[in-house]
């Protein structure tokens, strides 16, 4: 049976709650310096995703639910450099629209209504994960294994 990798869009989320989660206690270097390499990739990433959408708004919608997705997970993860990437993001998100649909609507004012959370309920170099992070990880790992069986039921049929 051929293994595919998860779906792409997995990656650029689950790099970016990895990273923030494993960099450290608030303050610390390690973690200043890991916010810092997070706000800079997506500095650097956004420009880019921004012009592929203005082309396509099929392919704009599909980036706002990815977009949207990793906003509430880097939420549920307390996430504190959540709030330096949600004006980067913002002009993604509002490429087709001069306002968003309503469930969309109603998921990104969650994520911008959210306070950063206080350095208590940060991300830690604790040996436990937080229960939100947990929560997330879980989900994460039951949608890429479905991905996985639907791409190889996929590929079995096509190959016939």
């Amino acid at each position: 049976m051929r293994h595919s990798p998860p779906r792409p869009s997995c990656h650029p989320q689950l790099w970016t709650v990895y990273l923030e989660q494993g960099a450290g206690s608030p303050g610390s270097d390690s973690y200043t310096s890991s916010c810092a390499i997070l706000t800079d990739f997506w500095a650097k990433v956004t420009p880019g995703i921004l012009q592929l959408v203005s082309h396509s708004k099929v392919l704009g919608e599909m980036v706002n639910l990815h977009f949207l997705s990793l906003m509430e997970a880097l939420h549920e993860c307390h996430s504190t450099v959540l709030t330096k990437l949600l004006p980067l993001w913002a002009p993604v998100l509002y490429t087709h629209h001069t306002k968003l649909p309503g469930q969309l609507a109603v998921r990104l004012q969650a994520c911008q209504d959210a306070a950063p959370p206080a350095d208590a309920e940060a991300p830690s170099a604790a040996l436990a994960p937080s229960p939100g992070l947990l929560r997330w990880l879980h989900r994460l790992q039951f949608k890429m294994g479905q991905i996985e069986l639907q791409s190889s039921a996929a590929t079995q049929f096509y190959s016939v």
